[in-house]
């Protein structure tokens, strides 16, 4: 990218060269097929990139898993926690390291730096796993080893669920829900579906402990009988006749029944069968969950979808496979039901994004053809879909989603991207208006913009670079905006200064009519348009001859018309109406898509020769005159005497001004947008050992004041009945996966938790009812349920952070750790601080247990060991998987345990009798357990959980709905000041306050670091200080317009997306501050060349004030535009406004509505832009020519150069 500046003979102006824009309208063919190819392609692309509403991040998180069966949280923590802790630790790379020890179970938690791979971080962790369990003191009795393993939770979460009920028995239910559960795996973009609401079977095989003790029959032997006889054995090879044949001995069993008649023991003749001590069942399991909808017992299906694939192609498979179920396979009578499906938001958030795009194009394209007329307006205007369609083939070939981050993305990009063709457009115009040839033209007028606008669009960049370097969660989050911004800006550039050189070399025209339609192309135009509309009524042969005919039907017809030379808007008019009865034909015959867009367009044609085209006159030729003779007369007037610097000052004053407002008029403070929500979740919880049957019935209880609120928004339809218009769904799971995610992965069963789900409608139906209303009434109605905890939380936008209020206290000690936790809980409470829902301790400390202390001494004495009463105790009580019973494809397992009666009976499993061989006289002993060991019935905490090796307890609530989460938390850090605690434990508050203070700190850094790039990009451009220094100052002032927006309009500073706004708009106010002073630069150049001033001598300072109220009138056009065009694109964004585009061309339906998930989300930013924006457009027509001018002033006083003499009448 070489640039050559050279003298012009003929006209002594400089002429600069850019070598790839001439190549490229020299090579014109060439550059027509790339952008056919840039097209198809994009298309393609765009159609074939996987759909989410958010971006999946990939967190490099390692899990341990140990179950160590019979041990406390205490012990678990010293055998199999802390050394496996120990190894980890070592590591490089970790972030962070939190376990928690329960009973019988270790997990520990290992996140990495988001700079390790999930691959390696396993690997590694896995190594250092292997090197703890070698330790001798490591348990060697372990049941399976510890599991390594990383999760993604993407991968996790149900991307729907799809609900069964009917008439029809628990098991009917089951099938049909296996039968769709295996034809939805089978599609390539799930992971897994999980059944919810049924259990499975097994062979239960129930062993009376009476029996077994009359028979002197123990566990083991009853296991061995049966794993034994339940098998089949290979015995080889045998040559029979000299042909091999394969023996084998078959014992699996073909019925459950036979597993009664097993021989457990036979000794001295007594035959001891299975039968004679146990109860055989084949029936389900013991309840693990129940699944509802609007309180109706179901069978649910969690569909979870596999990471980085199409979640709309997905659902929309799911729904033809139900479709085709019921058609060949389900029964009638059979309810199917689809609730809290994710693509409804998804879809919802992106048609409003592309609306947004759309709409925001028009509003572009209309603005340049105000300013530029219908020609010039298709030239800028075609960098908009040029520029995203080679974004999209960029950004598809790296992988990337189509996720809402990279739609508002190319939303923030969309007034930028025709800033390059702006300036590039209009410079060819002015070259053509000049006489020159439109090949010439094309390539000066673009070469003379070229390093302007390459510099402006590299500072642009600039600004957005560091984002890419966001660091942990976040910053995965994050980084798609600042990508692909990075990709379609460099996209625009592309096309200002190699696409549209060609297009103008090729159609661009001075004296030109937007009115006036060619022959040639209106024959085409209603050649096309009847081949369409014959080919919509033809059918096979027939459509070539009623073409034919047609054809020359339209040529007579219109004979006089095609052969007219002066019709002008006649002529487009009749086209117009022509367009329009064809619209009409077209919807005849059902054709409503095409009848709506040559419709529009036969509308828009009309409106564009007696509106768009007139005002586009009158505004070129009266109001653009007018208002740049007012801007010369007043930079004419700014430039004299000391007003250049009393408006200086008034810059400076004004900035401080907005900074006292700001800190007088605080706005709120948010660290991530506030929304209204899509659903909400109800998780509530019981004392850890509560049966799922009991806080079954407590979550019914609940259900019913939930459905109170819900029915308040119904009302009646057409038809008479009651219909929801807020609230699409309620759904109920208790047990197994109704944990909150919030709280840590937590795997197996929770029969002491429960959740109820309430998805909402989408915004534009719910009749102007904000959600987090419903969601403040819901938590109201739920607080008179003594012992049960219930927490009431929103959907989170964007990754997850933590609660808002997240208090840890570390300390060695646990029982006095959890003493003074408690404490802490109950000073809070005490100072009624406002905001605070619930605070909760993340560990139980009423924990139910029943401990067993075994007499070692007389335990050795009768020759039984520790082991062998944990397994007897454990067998009786929670069972022993020992084999398996195959039918057909379906395996169940064969569980022994003791009867049901002994199991509820703490006495009878104490008193049970261990039977085993006395080793020295080979006799049968029994001993009871409680001749060996004594019970107690105790109370004691859940978990032991540490952080970073550092024992730690945590304090968390959410925030209610009204209260400002940081506001809240200043006022427990002000409280806690005050409260005096032991030097033994420390506190610190993490969660959001943690990420907040991270993110605000990369912010802040990511700000300076694009600052110095601009500067740094326009020294290299200008090769001077003085331009950076004034374009810098012109960045800084354009917070004076961010600061006065947010306290005028009473907005909320949201730190993340605020600053990503002010981060955003450093890089866009440099560009025409950039382009003037350049073009200042240049006029002041040309004037030395006119004027033939030799080296070593400068412009007289007339010279210069002249050319710089100059450059400022021959720019403010461009300026202008890319200011409106660049707050057009983003106000759909920031007010909310959302058309549907789409629905308006196919049914004329434009569903037109205010608000959405979106502007809450992206309003901060878009708003920061807009203000920012509309300040600095201020700033560079006024502010930037001031300091210009002061500065070379400033020069001229203190750097002694011979000034030029120049005759009066040559310089003017």
């Amino acid at each position: 990218m070489t640039e050559e500046i050279k003298q012009n003979e003929e006209t002594n102006n400089i002429v600069r060269t850019f070598g790839i824009t001439k190549a490229s309208v020299n090579n014109r063919t060439t550059v027509i097929v790339l952008t056919v190819i840039i097209f198809m392609a994009g298309i393609i692309s765009y159609l074939s990139m996987p759909k989410e509403s958010f971006p999946e991040v990939v967190i490099p998180e390692i899990y341990v898993s140990t179950i160590y069966p019979g041990n406390s949280p205490l012990d678990i923590e010293k055998l199999i926690t802390r050394p496996i802790e120990k190894e980890v630790k070592s590591i490089s790379g970790i972030d962070e390291i939190t376990s928690s020890s329960v009973q019988g179970a270790s997990s520990i938690r290992i996140k990495f730096d988001f700079s390790v791979t999930p691959e390696d971080a396993l690997r590694k962790v896995k190594d250092k796993v292997d090197i703890a369990k070698s330790d001798p003191d490591f348990p060697s009795d372990l049941p399976a080893d510890p599991n390594v393993f990383d999760l993604n939770f993407s991968e996790l979460m149900p991307i729907l669920n799809i609900n069964l009920y009917g008439d029809f028995s628990l098991d009917q239910l089951k099938e049909y829900g296996e039968y769709l559960e295996d034809q939805i795996e089978d599609i390539p973009q799930i992971n897994a579906v999980d059944i919810r609401g049924i259990n499975d079977k097994e062979v239960a095989v129930e062993l009376d402990l009476l029996k077994m003790e009359a028979t002197q029959v123990n566990f083991g032997d009853v296991a061995s009988a049966i794993q034994y006889e339940n098998m089949t054995v290979s015995g080889g090879d045998v040559d029979i006749d000299g042909m091999l044949r394969s023996m084998r001995v078959i014992g699996e069993f073909d019925d459950w029944k036979e597993i009664e008649d097993i021989v457990v023991k036979h000794e001295r003749g007594n035959i001891v069968y299975l039968r004679d001590v146990a109860q055989i069942k084949f029936a389900e399991k013991e309840k693990e969950s129940y699944a509802r909808e609007y309180g109706n017992p179901v069978v649910m299906l969690d569909v979870m979808k596999r990471a980085g694939e199409n979640l709309i192609e997905a659902s929309e498979q799911i729904n033809l496979i139900i479709d085709e179920a019921v058609k060949n396979y389900l029964p009638e009578g059979l309810s199917i039901t689809i609730t809290n499906d994710q693509t409804n938001q998804t879809k919802t958030q992106l048609s409003e994004l592309e609306n947004s795009i759309l709409l925001g194009m028009f509003l572009v394209i209309g603005v340049l053809l105000l300013f530029l007329g219908m020609r010039n307006a298709l030239f800028v205007g075609i960098a908009i879909p040029l520029s995203m369609l080679l974004s999209f083939f960029i950004l598809s070939a790296f992988g990337v989603t189509l996720n809402f981050m990279v739609l508002f993305s190319l939303v923030l990009a969309l007034g930028m991207l025709v800033d390059n063709g702006i300036v590039v457009v209009e410079n060819i115009y002015r070259w053509m208006d000049d006489g020159y040839s439109p090949a010439k033209a094309a390539i000066n007028g673009a070469s003379e913009v070229a390093w302007p606008i390459i510099a402006s669009t590299a500072t642009t960049l600039g600004a957005f670079v560091p984002l890419a370097f966001w660091p942990g969660m976040m910053g995965e989050f994050m980084r798609y905006l600042p990508i692909t911004l990075i990709i379609v800006l460099a996209s625009s550039l592309f096309v200002a200064l190699v696409i549209n050189p060609v297009l103008t070399s090729l159609f661009m025209k001075i004296e030109e009519d937007d009115q006036y339609i060619s022959n040639k192309h209106l024959i085409i135009a209603y050649s096309l348009l009847l081949l369409g509309f014959i080919a919509g009524l033809a059918e096979g042969a027939e459509v070539l001859s009623y073409i034919l005919v047609s054809g020359v039907l339209l040529f007579f017809l219109f004979k006089k018309m095609f052969l007219a030379k002066n019709t002008k808007k006649g002529r487009v008019a009749l086209t117009g109406g022509a367009l329009i009865l064809f619209a009409i034909l077209f919807m005849i015959t059902g054709e409503t898509l095409n009848g709506n867009f040559v419709g529009i367009t036969g509308t828009f044609l009309i409106l564009n020769a007696y509106v768009i085209y007139p005002a586009s006159i009158y505004f070129k030729e009266r109001i653009m005159p007018r208002l740049e003779a007012q801007y010369d007369g007043f930079i004419h007037y700014a430039l004299n005497g000391r007003r250049p610097y009393w408006l200086l000052a008034g810059t400076f004053g004004l900035l401080v001004l907005a900074i006292m407002l700001l800190v007088a008029i605080p706005p709120k403070v948010l660290f991530f947008p506030e929304g209204q929500p899509q659903y909400i979740n109800i998780f509530i919880e019981r004392p850890v050992g509560t049966s799922i049957e009991s806080m079954n019935e407590t979550t019914l209880a609940i259900e019913q004041e939930v459905f109170k609120v819900v029915e308040e928004y119904a009302a009646e339809n057409p038809e008479g009945k009651l219909d929801n218009f807020l609230v699409e769904s309620v759904i109920s799971q208790v047990g197994e996966g109704a944990s909150d995610p919030n709280q840590g992965f937590s795997g197996g069963a929770t029969p002491n938790k429960s959740r109820i789900a309430v998805s909402f409608v989408e915004f534009q139906h719910r009749r102007g009812i904000n959600t987090n209303d419903f969601l403040t009434h819901i938590r109201k109605e739920l607080t008179g349920f003594a012992g049960v905890k219930i927490a009431v939380a929103k959907n989170e936008n964007g990754p997850p952070t933590g609660p808002p209020i997240n208090l840890e206290i570390e300390g060695d000690n646990y029982e006095k750790l959890l003493a003074e936790v408690e404490k802490v809980k109950t000073f809070i409470n005490n100072a009624n601080i406002g905001g605070i829902e619930e605070l909760k301790i993340d560990v139980d400390q009423g924990k139910p247990e029943m401990p067993i202390y075994i007499d070692r001494a007389k335990a050795g004495r009768l020759g039984i060991t520790t082991g062998q009463i944990g397994d007897a105790l454990r067998t009786a009580l929670f069972g022993k998987e020992v084999s398996t019973y195959k039918d057909d494809e379906d395996d169940y397992e064969i569980n022994i345990r003791a009867a049901e009666i002994y199991r509820d009976n703490p006495d009878a499993l104490v008193n049970q009798k261990i039977t085993f061989k006395n080793m020295d006289n080979g006799k049968t002993v029994q001993v009871p357990v409680s001749a060996v060991a004594r019970g107690e019935r105790t109370s004691t905490f859940s978990a032991v959980n540490r952080k970073d090796l550092s024992r730690v307890v945590t304090l968390s609530s959410n925030v209610l709905e009204g209260y400002n989460a940081n506001e809240v938390v200043a006022e427990l850090k002000e409280l806690l000041e005050n409260y005096e605690m032991p030097k033994e434990f420390v506190y610190e508050f993490t969660g959001e306050q943690e990420e907040q203070a991270e993110q605000f700190a990369f912010l802040s850094r990511a700000l300076l670091i694009a600052f110095s790039l601009i500067i740094f990009i326009i020294v290299l451009q200008f090769n001077a200080i003085s331009s950076p220094f004034i374009i810098g100052t012109s960045v800084l002032f354009s917070l004076i317009g961010v600061l006065l927006g947010l306290v005028i309009f009473r907005m909320e500073f949201v730190i993340l997306m605020t600053m990503i706004g002010i981060i955003s708009l450093a890089g866009i106010v440099v560009n025409n501050a950039i382009v003037l002073i350049d073009y200042t630069n240049l006029l002041m150049d040309r004037r030395k060349a006119e004027l033939d001033i030799p080296e070593g001598q400068r412009l007289p300072f007339t010279e210069i004030r002249k050319a710089v109220e100059e450059g400022g009138k021959k720019r403010l056009r461009p300026v202008l535009l890319t200011a409106i065009t660049t707050i057009l694109g983003l106000l759909p964004l920031a007010t909310g406004f959302n058309i549907d585009i789409v629905g308006f061309f196919t049914s004329l339906d434009p569903n037109i509505y205010i608000g959405g998930d979106n502007v809450m989300f992206w309003g901060p930013m878009s708003w920061a832009i807009i203000f920012g924006l509309t300040f600095a457009t201020f700033l560079t027509l006024v502010i930037v020519p001031i300091m210009y001018y002061l500065v070379k002033k400033l020069k001229y006083a203190i750097i002694r150069v011979p000034v030029a003499q120049v005759n009066a009448g040559i310089t003017q």
